[in-house]
């Protein structure tokens, strides 16, 4: 058996006898770290949007106006129209 066999092991048996709160509290830590070992994704998003920020900071479009714009497109996306 491999060392991460037995931590995995031993990890097992320590959940087994968690309580039903610290299981509940163990599946959000464990959201968390399943999160944080993927959140590459977010920089790469990130970047994929570079573009798309500096076109917003070139056009002086305001924070509120932006909010806007983004609205309407999700009220169009949300309530297409059928005529």
């Amino acid at each position: 058996m491999t060392i991460v066999d037995q931590d995995r092991a031993s990890i097992h048996e320590a959940v087994d006898e968690l309580s039903a709160t610290s299981l509940s509290e163990l599946k959000s830590f464990i959201a968390y770290l399943r999160f944080k070992e993927h959140a590459d994704w977010f920089g790469k998003l990130y970047d994929l949007f570079a573009p798309v920020r500096e076109a917003i900071a070139e056009s002086g479009m305001t924070e509120g106006e932006i909010d806007q714009s983004i609205d309407e497109g999700l009220d169009r996306v949300r309530n297409p129209r059928t005529d």
